[in-house]
């Protein structure tokens, strides 16, 4: 029997991370999850992720996503990086994949169908 391909949630929202890893895992994934940056970037060396969904704003420090999303994909080029984020045109932002350096970006709420057709592309 094949490997689950691993997912590696970054989000600092406890039911954002608790509902997507449910969601995903019935989708038969293997789903990592941390609440900050500096944990999340620790778990790829652990496990060897196949794709990363990273969120962009944090709490304490609001440009951790861009920064870690940066440091990801200077790290592991190869390695598919999925952003998300609330923050879109509707309040005054406007950015990217490109801006962020990521291979999608994706607005919450995230829609579980749409988010699984895009890791299927990439995984």
């Amino acid at each position: 029997m094949a490997d689950k391909q691993k997912i590696l949630i970054i989000d600092d929202d406890n039911d954002i991370r608790e509902a997507m890893k449910s969601l995903l895992s019935k989708e038969g994934y293997e789903v990592y999850s941390a609440e900050t940056a500096e944990k999340g970037m620790e778990l790829i060396n652990k496990v060897s992720p196949q794709i990363i969904l990273l969120d962009i704003m944090f709490p304490k420090k609001e440009t951790q996503g861009f920064i870690s999303a940066k440091e990801i994909k200077e790290k592991y080029p190869d390695l598919p990086l999925f952003v998300f984020s609330a923050i879109n045109k509707e309040y005054a932002f406007e950015f990217t994949k490109e801006d962020i350096k990521a291979d999608e970006f994706i607005n919450k709420p995230v829609e579980i169908d749409e988010l699984v057709k895009l890791i299927k592309k990439y995984i």
